[in-house]
This record gives structure tokens, C-alpha cells and sequence, in this order.
């Protein structure tokens, strides 16, 4: 049952809630409803749904900005009376007992909530009545929170032996500055909780595109363990940190997923000037047969291959977008003859926004000439790969008849 009333209606739900009861019944799994200018009355019928249907599995209660925080800890009550839950979405911060009652129950496969702040003696308090590790049958989580050391202590308290997908965004006010340090405990206690072998999509969202840390940056070494999770289809980190990371980093990344779909690493704010990963970097990881999206952060000031060189045999056929954030880039026409190889398909390439600019120390009007610079190579990759193709036509049927191989190449095109 999905309750709702549309804004249109001269009629507030607080008059017509009671009706719910009407179209619910012992069969009713799932049910949906917003918090919108709630009243007494209406947290009342709410509070009282556990005991008259306890079979609901299925709690979906709506964001609303007019939402009163004073009723956060009778709907924290509410959830703590239903024993059977599969899946629970809430935009509102639950109490601690609230939290750990979640984490007990053994049907619990999905949830989407905000967390507290788990550094208060409330959770630890909580916490020592929970049996066992919490989440044991959970397979999708999305979590919000102010601080990800809060994700960390929940995690850490966890068994996700079948956790299939996580995403985390963070909305802190930055008050607080976060430290790298703490990203790094983060990625090893996911290592260490959760199963290497059912995790298949991590994401993790942060609001700020502008980073406001100036000393750290996440490097190989604090990737590394998530390198653990070998059956990886689909990876987005988006911190307002710094990327320090190479060549060798793609090499593991292509050795440890070898089903990736979908990568995208720090592309929103950029990586503050400091990709260490060259265009030739990029082929190890383009051999993956399933990729299909890419963002990522390259130094293209020097192209290791010539527009001459031999094809590398490797060619991704299914992207068609890239999302480079603060790629720097220096001649457009040997970036591009060398991604016409690999990238034949690319047709748009994303790069230099205003964060990405700040971030990087580099100033708009060049933040543009390199924009600039990448959106020519998007457009002459198409032209350079149909030569490719026609050269490769070429051969075959030089190669068929028995004649010599042309001499046509793609460094003629003026």
C-alpha cells in the first residue's frame, strides 16, 4: 500500500490518515507513507501499525523538509515493535536502540537509512545486548551519515556475509574535518567484515565537490584492500580527497575484477593534479570484456605511443562516454589517434568543471584551453578510428590476395 496525498487535494493527511486502516489488512507486506506536518493523531495510528499488522515486512517512509525531528524517536519506537522486517527506508536519524534492533533481526535484506553519530556511549551501551554480529542477512544497504567514521563503527559491529551492494553519501557540514586516515580504516574494516565474494557494488557520495582538506590524498596503498572483492561489477568513489594513484593500481584493478561494468573514481571534484596514471596506463584496464563506463583521471601531457605506433589489440567497443574530471592534456591529435585504438566508440568526453579547476590549482582560463583540448579529441576520435578501420580492411584483403600491405596511415590525416 502506497499512501499518499497529492499536494492538490484541498484535504491534509493528518484528516484522512485514519482511513489507512481501511485498505490495510493481513496479507498487506508493504506499506509507504510520508511524515509531512504529522500530528499527534496520525503518530499515534502509526505507532500503533506494529501491533495490528505485524506481518508488514516492506517500511518505506518518506523525506519531507517540513518533517519534525520531534517525532524521530517515536518512529524510532515504531520500528523497534516490528520483528519481521525485510526491507526498511527512512530519511531520519534512528536512535541507537533502534539501530541494533535492525541489526537483530534475522530477515532484514534491505535497508536505506541515516545513521547517528555511533561514537556516543549509547551505542556502545546498545550495542553489548545485541547477540551475535548484527545485519546477518542483509544484501543491500545505502547509508547515509555525517562522519564515515559512524559507518565504520557500524560495519564493524556487522557480519555482511551477504551484503551484495553498499552506498554511503555523506552530507557533513564540515564542521569536522575528516582526515584520510580515517577512509583508510574504513576500506579495511569493509575488508575485513564483508564477504569477498558476494560485494559487487560499492558507491560512495559525498556532497562537497570541493575538496576542503588540504593535506592527504587516497593512494594505492589505502585501495588496495578493496581490491579483495573479486567479483566487483560496479565502483564509484566520490571523496573531497586528493587521488594519488598510478599505472600499477589499474594493473590490480584488471587482475582483481575482471567482471567490472562500471568505474568511476573521484571524477565530481577531480584529484587535485595528481593522477600519476599515463594513456598507456589505460589498456590493461580496457581489456576488461564487460566495461561499459569510465571515469577516471589520466596525465596525458605525454603519450607514450606514436601516431604510427601498432595497434595495442586492445579495444573497448562499449563506452561511449568518458568522464575525465582534471585530466591534463597536452597534443589533441596523438591522445586522440591512440584512444581511436582503444575507445573507437567515444563520442563525448566530460571534463574541467569549476570544482575540478579550484581543486587542481589551475585557473579557469586554462581549466579551458584543456576542455577545450579534450573535446577536440572526442571529435576526431570517431574520424581516426574509421581510417583504422579501413586500414584493418585494407590489410585483410591485402593479406587475402596475396599482395602487399598498404602503406596508408593514420598520422596522413592532416
Amino acid at each position: 500500500l502506497g499512501w499518499e496525498v497529492f499536494s492538490f487535494i484541498d484535504v491534509e493527511d493528518n484528516e484522512i490518515f485514519p482511513y489507512i486502516r481501511l485498505f490495510l489488512g493481513p496479507n498487506t507486506k508493504r506499506l509507504s507513507f510520508s511524515l509531512d506536518d504529522a500530528d499527534f493523531s496520525r503518530i499515534s495510528i502509526i505507532l500503533s501499525l506494529p501491533r495490528d499488522y505485524p506481518g508488514l515486512t516492506d517500511i518505506d517512509i518518506h523525506s519531507s523538509e517540513t518533517d519534525d525531528e520531534a517525532w524521530y524517536d517515536a518512529i524510532s519506537d515504531t520500528v523497534c515493535q516490528w520483528n519481521h522486517l525485510e526491507s526498511i527506508t527512512w530519511s531520519g536519524d534512528f536512535s541507537c536502540r533502534a539501530l541494533i534492533h535492525l541489526a537483530g533481526l534475522s530477515t532484514l535484506r534491505r535497508i536505506d537509512i541515516y545513521i547517528p553519530n555511533l561514537s556516543v556511549p549509547d551505542w556502545q551501551k546498545y550495542h553489548s545486548a545485541l547477540q551475535g554480529d548484527g545485519f546477518p542477512a542483509l544484501a543491500s544497504a545505502i547509508i547515509h551519515c555525517k562522519d564515515i567514521t559512524s559507518c565504520t563503527s557500524l560495519i564493524d559491529k556487522t557480519s555482511l556475509r551477504q551484503l551484495d551492494s553498499i552506498a554511503i553519501d555523506f552530507y557533513n557540514d564540515r564542521d569536522k574535518a575528516a582526515d584520510v586516515g580515517d577512509v583508510g580504516h574504513f576500506f579495511r574494516t569493509l575488508n575485513a567484515r564483508c564477504s569477498h565474494t558476494t560485494l559487487t557494488t560499492f558507491e560512495i557520495e559525498d556532497y562537497f565537490f570541493r575538496h576542503s582538506y588540504p593535506v592527504g590524498a587516497i593512494d594505492e596503498d589505502l585501495f588496495r584492500p578493496l581490491l579483495e572483492f573479486r567479483n566487483m561489477t560496479e565502483f564509484h568513489v566520490d571523496f573531497p580527497f586528493a587521488f594519488r594513484l598510478g599505472n600499477r593500481i589499474l594493473d590490480d584493478i584488471a587482475a582483481s575484477w575482471k567482471h567490472l561494468q562500471s568505474l568511476d573514481i573521484g571524477t565530481r571534484g577531480g584529484w587535485a593534479g595528481q593522477s600519476q596514471i599515463s594513456l598507456g596506463g589505460l589498456v590493461p584496464l580496457l581489456s576488461l570484456p564487460k566495461l561499459k563506463k569510465l571515469g577516471i583521471v589520466i596525465d596525458a601531457s605525454v603519450v607514450e605511443h606514436t601516431l604510427d605506433s601498432p595497434p595495442t589489440g586492445v579495444r573497448n567497443t562499449k563506452i561511449s562516454r568518458l568522464d575525465l574530471a582534471d585530466s591534463v592534456i597536452q597534443d589533441e591529435h596523438s591522445v586522440a589517434a591512440f584512444l581511436s585504438d582503444v575507445l573507437p566508440n567515444v563520442e563525448t568526453i566530460d571534463s574541467w568543471q569549476d570544482s575540478a579547476a579550484h581543486n587542481a590549482s589551475v585557473s579557469l582560463a586554462k581549466a579551458k584551453k584543456y576542455k577545450d583540448r579534450w573535446n577536440t579529441v572526442a571529435g576526431l576520435i570517431k574520424t581516426f578510428a574509421k581510417v583504422r578501420e579501413q586500414e584493418r580492411r585494407c590489410m585483410v584483403k591485402a593479406t587475402e590476395g596475396g599482395g602487399s600491405t598498404p602503406s596508408t596511415s593514420i598520422s596522413h590525416i592532416p
